[in-house]
């Protein structure tokens, strides 16, 4: 009986890989541009099936090791005895349409001048940048400001609106089918912009009695010049088979990750109840999948010129710029593309693809960090959970690579960690030493879940683990991460209330917990102040049983790291904020001393309900609450959600949400709703 793999969280992060040879690959679509000394494209019938070989194929490698496929055929033999593995009567994979896969990611908020932007923004007021992870790693956002213009895909279309006159400048036509394409998220420098966008496939027919075994997806990159706001010019664009996951940029090098399912694989099912037609549709898709070629498998890249024509459709990688991991990790190919934005083209200069579900992504200057889970433990230990780890819990991969160099990306490493993490926030690097924070989650139920932090560091093609500190939140699972220097981290674990563990990472041969605070509730975001002050923004909770109640604020006194302390605290019952699942919703103005938080509460009458934002003053350890701001076009009448992003733009707060913009001044904060987008 085939087994099914186990489920895997949806990859969310960047990874950045530079400049490779020509993106070509082995196998070339009928009537497409192929290069002259590309390869023959294999055939998975040009030779008898060898089970041998397909078994040797998928066995797992030595322990933390990546390996490139050395041809077509190998990579062919790879995808195809995996799918071996897990195919049944109704074939593989999910035979429909499974929608979008937008991920977010944050950090901390940024500031950026008329200096500091750029020459588009010569004449532009001070004004908040996207939050960030990693200080110089832009993030793709739904929005984005120079101070001058607002840029937006909130609606799906990419509007642009002037900050002077209140008004939509601009609708940015993106070359797609008609009412397919839907914008997601963008990236601005100077004047151009790039647009990240889902095109929604349509419908592919094959037989009467065989499906597409996977999905369609389309992603679609486009690049637009924003010299003249009011007339924004399309460069050029690319769709790519598969789903945008994150993008990042580095000094304008635009990185983009990118998840594809095997593009033209197809299978068949019963055509009637008999258990003979399941034996015989199963040994159906059996030959199927046998009779594959590599172009069935891996996914392709179109490139449109400014007016949305094609020029040419290609195979978005070379055989051997794919990669496996140690263990088999499922039949979708994850995929590293950058592009320089200064070319003002979206076609990828470099791109390089694992054949996994990669579950998190982190990226500073220098290094990336991906990490992918087993596709199916169990089989690759024949059952036997004494060489699955501890034989409690779940392992996570990691393989990092360098990318100091804009122009060369040099893979460096792997290993293995017990559990599971929380997102991106779980990782960081410095100097070659990696931190991770984990949950381990046993299976037995005579087992509890705790929390780790593991210290790494790169030896050869090894991660080797050099301290860690375990222990931390028995029954608990870890709730936020921050590394606030090379020498500490912070740590919240929950169940019932919060501990914030501080620990001392300065020794990677002996990190070790300095101090630690138990509160209700727990935050799930967290932002540093300044060196000795913690923000962290969450949820309150009863504390014997656990219960979210409401918004909480805590501010963190952790000058002594042996007793960090909780100098202030606001609550605010039935609320929540979307800070606490999209670090990019938060935005800190040192300049005022205050952050600005959406906020949602929802009650049995208009009375009780809020939709809007919470200003909060944070001065020496201390919280004060500035004021309400409720948003909508008819405040008097509105029960939204609150604003899903705010700016601030000189000496005015923005905020941004599904319908619109409103626009309130910093000091009294009285204004209202500007700009309809629907």
């Amino acid at each position: 009986m085939p087994r099914s793999p186990l489920p895997s969280p949806a990859l969310a992060a960047l990874v950045s890989l530079s400049l490779l040879t020509g993106l070509t690959a082995c196998a070339q679509p009928p009537g497409t541009r192929a290069p002259a000394d590309s390869p023959p494209r294999p055939s998975s019938t040009a030779a008898p099936w060898d089970s041998t070989t397909a078994s040797a194929a998928i066995t797992a490698l030595p322990a933390s090791l990546i390996q490139p496929f050395d041809d077509c055929a190998g990579l062919l033999t790879y995808y195809q005895a995996n799918a071996l593995e897990q195919v049944g009567p109704y074939g593989i994979g999910s035979g429909g349409y499974d929608g979008d896969r937008w991920l977010a990611a944050g950090g901390d908020a940024g500031v950026e001048d008329s200096a500091a932007a750029g020459s588009s923004a010569s004449s532009a007021p001070e004004h908040s940048t996207t939050n960030v992870q990693e200080e110089g790693v832009d993030e793709a956002d739904l929005v984005k400001t120079d101070g001058r213009i607002i840029v937006t895909t909130i609606t799906g279309t990419v509007q642009i609106i002037d900050v002077a006159t209140e008004e939509v400048l601009s609708t940015v036509q993106l070359p797609a089918r008609a009412d397919s394409i839907q914008a997601g998220e963008l990236l601005l420098q100077d004047s151009t912009l790039v647009v990240l966008s889902h095109e929604w496939p349509h419908w592919a027919s094959t037989s009467d009695t065989q499906h597409l075994a996977f999905p369609m997806s389309r992603t679609v990159v486009t690049t637009v010049d924003l010299s003249d706001p009011a007339e924004p010019r399309t460069i050029g664009s690319v769709r790519l088979e598969g789903a945008y996951q994150s993008a990042r940029m580095i000094d304008g090098t635009v990185r983009m990750v990118l998840v594809s399912d095997p593009p033209s694989v197809q299978q068949t099912s019963p055509q009637d109840g008999r258990l003979s037609s399941e034996q015989e549709a199963e040994e159906t898709n059996r030959d199927l999948i046998r009779a594959t070629e590599i172009d069935d498998w891996i996914p392709h890249v179109s490139t449109l010129d400014a007016d949305g024509s094609v020029l040419s459709i290609e195979p978005l990688l070379d055989c051997e710029d794919i990669s496996r991991p140690r263990d088999p990790a499922g039949l979708t190919t994850m995929t590293v593309l950058s592009f320089d934005i200064d070319s003002g083209t979206p076609v990828p200069t470099s791109g390089a693809g694992l054949v996994a579900t990669g579950s998190t992504v982190y990226a500073s200057t220098d290094r990336l960090i991906v990490a992918t889970n087993r596709w199916d433990p169990w089989r690759w230990t024949d059952g036997d959970i004494s060489e699955w780890g501890d034989g409690s819990t779940a392992q996570t991969d990691l393989h990092s690579f360098d990318i100091s160099d804009p122009n060369g990306t040099t893979y460096q490493a792997s290993g293995t960690v017990d559990g599971y993490l929380l997102s991106q926030w779980a990782l960081d690097e410095e100097d070659g030493v990696i931190r991770v924070a984990t949950t381990t989650d046993p299976r037995a139920a005579s087992e509890e879940s705790q929390s780790s932090l593991i210290m790494m560091r790169e030896d050869g093609d090894t991660l080797t683990e050099t301290g860690r500190v375990d222990g931390l939140g028995l029954t608990e699972q870890v709730r936020a991460v921050r590394y606030l220097s090379a020498d500490l981290a912070a740590v919240v674990t929950f169940r019932q209330t919060d501990p914030l563990y501080l620990i001392d990472t300065s020794d990677p041969t002996a990190p070790h917990v300095t101090g630690e605070l138990k509160i209700p509730g727990y935050s799930a975001y967290l932002h540093p102040l300044d060196e000795d002050t913690l923000l962290g923004v969450g949820q309150d909770a009863d504390p014997e049983s656990g219960q979210s109640e409401g918004m909480q604020v805590s501010v963190f006194d952790i000058s002594d790291l042996s007793a960090p302390t909780q100098t202030a605290v606001m609550t605010w019952d039935g609320g929540y904020t979307p800070v606490e699942w999209d670090h990019r919703a938060f935005t800190s103005w040192p300049a005022t001393g205050q952050v600005f938080l959406p906020m949602a509460r929802w009650g049995e009458s208009k009375d009780e309900s809020f939709g809007g934002v919470v200003v909060l003053g944070v001065n020496d350890g201390d919280l004060t609450e500035d004021g309400k701001i409720s948003v909508g076009p008819d405040q008097s009448e509105y029960w939204g959600e609150g604003p899903s992003r705010t700016m601030v733009i000189g000496d005015e707060l923005w905020t941004l949400d599904y319908q619109g913009l409103a626009r309130f001044d910093l000091d009294t904060l009285t204004g209202g709703w500007v700009v309809d987008l629907i």
